[in-house]
């Protein structure tokens, strides 16, 4: 640029006669003078600046080229800028200056250190076999791949912890919360004198518990009788696919909503047990809506998976399998903390149970049914085993690229399975008790339990349930309705006592459920309790 400016005024003042003694120097003059030497000035220049820039690079690369040899090129040619009347000769002060200091000589000959000069074959050897360093392995980043690795396997022991978590609440639902009830009738019937201020004929857990199976009972009534199962079931296989595609679209997003809200209905009219009537009424009407709701919109997704099963066209097995996609899509590619990526892991629990529990259903509805369509039974276990891998592949796939791309420790999976753990012995930690199990001294300092929330509030099957979200009442619902079915089945009607074989069916129903709650209570108790030294605190 200097250059530039300092040629154009040269030339101006050549134009308008204010240089009179520019000739000098043996520069030559006459028409086209001034043309030829700023052409030769400039190609001068412009030559040595490549040179500079072309050998200083080379050099640089294999680091032999000196910082004071770079430094009097520079000046060189920065001296030629500054000087017009050198430069208007030709230029052969910077274009000297320029060579000498890239030829390691300076003005008066002597050397000022030799350079190395230009090798293609040395440049082209590096360029194809770099520069091996086997010294800088240890300063290699670590990958984080191998950590992501092994998320299926932490994954399925948290899902799997999940799901015996939500059978044994189901389970309580189904033994432990009738008995509980049944114990308390006779207190709750006894007639006698109102109760002072204060004080109440059935506990608050057992109150909850007479409250939730009203809950139970009512809704069971209204599904069977509003709920017509077969026309329903017509209605799905004369309905084309992208309706139904829709259709089942909108369950999945109404059902997770369902979850959401229906934990803090249950919640909202536990903590008002004890409230007078008139503001307790609406509540309870409102967990009863959703119940009734839950409970269809659930129903129509086993008749959904029936469906397809028993149908020859896969059509609306596609439906079921593209909305794991779906889910796939909406939660990987985004950055997740840890307390953000819990909700994600209990609502997968909630749907691994929900879809264990709906084979279970497809499968009682297909027993009964003299015709089971175009499949045999060896195809039919290979549609619920495809279904499982699927779901399975699912959450393997958003799971390890959720860890990836928020580049968390997988490790934060057993974080989530210590939290489960954890809310097993809070709810049944007694009042006045330390962490460590003692009881609180004051003596010495001590750190008390943290409370658990609706702990003496819930039975202890019940009070994790709000960490999870699950609501055992909708498919307690469910499970009552398909046994009712199989009672009402051809194959026990045709029985000689049909009735006596149901009493005798339901009796031998409700023993081993209530065994089977007894067994997972046990085991997930004594897991919990080995357990208890390995969580965080």
């Amino acid at each position: 640029v200097q250059v530039t400016q300092d040629a154009w005024a040269l030339a101006a003042g050549w134009q308008e006669g204010a240089h009179p003694d520019l000739p000098a120097r043996g520069c030559s003059t006459g028409p086209g003078a001034f043309e030829r030497t700023l052409s030769s000035g400039l190609s001068a220049w412009f030559g040595s600046l490549h040179k500079l820039l072309f050998v200083g690079l080379i050099t640089e690369e294999t680091g032999n080229l000196s910082r004071e040899a770079a430094e009097a090129s520079v000046s060189g040619t920065l001296d030629v800028t500054d000087n017009a009347d050198a430069f208007t000769c030709h230029g052969a002060t910077g274009s000297t200056e320029t060579a000498a200091a890239l030829d390691g000589t300076s003005r008066d000959g002597t050397g000022t250190g030799e350079q190395p000069r230009l090798n293609f074959g040395e440049w082209l050897a590096n360029e194809v076999c770099s520069r091996p360093d086997e010294s800088q392995l240890d300063r290699v980043p670590r990958s984080h791949l191998p950590d992501v690795a092994t998320v299926p396997w932490r994954l399925e022991k948290v899902l799997g912890f999940g799901i015996l978590f939500c059978l044994d609440i189901l389970l309580h639902e189904l033994s432990f919360m009738p008995l509980q009830v049944v114990m308390a009738l006779p207190r709750l019937l006894r007639p006698g004198k109102r109760h002072s201020q204060g004080q109440h004929r059935l506990t608050i857990t057992e109150q909850c518990n007479v409250l939730r199976l009203l809950l139970l009972l009512l809704n069971v009534g209204v599904v069977l009788v509003i709920f017509d199962v077969s026309w329903v079931y017509h209605y799905i296989r004369t309905t084309s696919f992208l309706k139904l595609y829709v259709i089942f679209n909108m369950l999945e997003m109404f059902e997770r909503w369902c979850r959401s809200v229906g934990v803090d209905l249950f919640d909202l009219v536990m903590a008002s047990a004890r409230q007078p009537w008139r503001p307790f009424l609406p509540k309870f009407a409102a967990t009863f809506a959703y119940c009734i709701v839950h409970s269809s919109m659930h129903l129509v997704r086993v008749l959904l998976l029936n469906v397809a099963i028993n149908t020859s066209s896969s059509a609306m097995f596609l439906i079921i399998v593209t909305n794991n996609f779906g889910e796939i899509k909406s939660t990987v590619f985004k950055r997740y903390e840890v307390k953000n990526l819990f909700p994600i892991i209990t609502s997968d629990i909630v749907e691994r149970f929900y879809l264990a529990t709906d084979i279970f259903f497809v499968l009682a509805r297909m027993s009964v049914v003299p015709r089971r369509g175009n499949y045999s039974a060896w195809d039919i276990g290979y549609w619920m085993f495809l279904l499982v891998a699927i779901e399975l592949g699912t959450d393997w796939v958003k799971f390890c690229l959720i860890i990836k791309f928020s580049e968390m420790p997988a490790s934060t999976l057993e974080i989530y399975k210590e939290v489960l753990i954890a809310d097993i012995l809070l709810c049944r930690i007694r009042p006045g008790v330390c962490r460590d199990g003692t009881a609180e001294s004051t003596t010495r300092p001590t750190l008390p339990a943290p409370a658990a929330p609706f702990r003496g509030i819930h039975s202890f099957s019940q009070a994790p349930a709000t960490r999870i979200g699950f609501s055992g009442v909708p498919i307690s619902t469910l499970v009552v309705i398909h046994v009712a079915m199989l009672l009402r089945s051809p194959c026990s009607l045709a029985l000689r006592l049909p009735r006596a074989t149901a009493v005798l069916f339901l009796a031998s129903a409700c023993a081993l459920t209530f065994l089977a709650k007894v067994l997972l209570g046990l085991f997930l108790l004594g897991y919990a309790a080995r357990r208890r030294g390995a969580i965080v605190r």
